[in-house]
């Protein structure tokens, strides 16, 4: 019985989610469509208030997999805690949005407006700083980069409070599928302009190292297939914000809420695109100092490219 017993807690993995955060949409996905059911393991999801509490999770194993970003991976390694990323979540997408009537037409008509961005280590901002020296300025120093939460960017945008936006890439899309903004350059336009690949990803699935591989493989197949899954079926973001995981009061913004999503979907996960964030990495180090990023450089140890779905 022990080793029965034990064989079904292996084929048990819990997931770490954080409120609002689009790794419950595909949980949700999963045990909607029975995908965990049916590949043989079960899937247990808990809601954390925020990114913070996911990390205290898997930290304290109450949590064997979480979502977060290259960077704080490389420092729950380096902070000692058994963890390394197993496969891209997803991409980095968005961009700077502007109103679309603005007279702003491309990066250099920045200098001298109000730049709203999540904060100062807002990886598109960084990435849109090492852009614009690469044209002979730094736009953090040309224009005034404010701190505003990305839900609220379109009313401070409205206002004409600030003239461009950097927003999380589900609130962008929904500002430009409104018809009233439109996209001044994107993120995969500033990857290509510096020469990185645009397929990068930014957020990661982290696993505890003490997880069960085989678990953990079973749990990449569901994800992959749920994605596949939520591409097709209407009925799935319906019933996904009738449960409440993402507040969208205007629900004709939808479609252009899932193309975006769509868009962001890794489509592989090899040694090109870890060299791909390690490539990211150091030109924000450049560009902002590790002071800002949070270190000094990225360890691809704390990357295991051998999982697949």
């Amino acid at each position: 019985m022990a080793l029965a017993g034990s064989a079904e807690a292996q084929k048990t993995l819990n997931v770490g989610l954080q409120a609002g955060g689009t790794l419950s949409w595909v949980t949700f996905a999963i045990q909607k469509y029975g995908i965990d059911r049916d590949l043989g393991f079960k899937l247990n999801a808990t809601t954390y208030a925020s990114k913070d509490a996911t990390r205290v999770a898997l930290r304290a194993g109450d949590a064997q997999v979480v979502v977060d970003d290259f960077i704080e991976v490389t420092l729950l390694r380096q902070k000692g805690f058994p963890v390394s990323a197993i496969y891209p979540f997803s991409l980095i997408t968005g961009g700077v949005v502007v109103p679309t009537a603005s007279d702003i037409r491309t990066v250099a008509d920045l200098k001298g407006r109000v730049l709203g961005a999540t904060s100062l280590t807002d990886k598109t901002l960084l990435l849109l700083r090492a852009y614009t020296r690469k044209q002979g300025f730094d736009v953090q120093d040309a224009a005034k980069v404010a701190s505003v939460s990305s839900p609220l960017m379109e009313q401070f945008m409205n206002r004409g409070e600030i003239q461009a936006g950097i927003p999380f890439w589900h609130h962008g899309a929904r500002m430009v599928g409104t018809g009233k903004f439109r996209t001044l350059i994107s993120s995969a336009e500033l990857l290509r302009g510096l020469g990185l690949p645009q397929n990068v990803p930014l957020l990661y699935l982290v696993a505890r190292t003490d997880a069960d591989p085989a678990t953990l493989r079973l749990f990449l197949k569901a994800v992959s297939q749920a994605n596949e899954r939520m591409k097709t079926d209407p009925a799935f973001w319906t019933a996904m914000l009738d449960a409440n995981l993402y507040a969208l009061p205007d629900r004709t913004q939808l479609p252009a809420l899932r193309a975006q999503w769509a868009a962001g979907l890794p489509k592989r996960w090899t040694a090109a695109d870890l060299n791909a964030t390690l490539l990211l990495t150091r030109k924000m180090i450049e560009v902002a100092g590790p002071e800002v990023v949070g270190l000094t450089r990225l360890d691809t140890r704390a990357f295991n490219t051998s999982y697949r779905p």
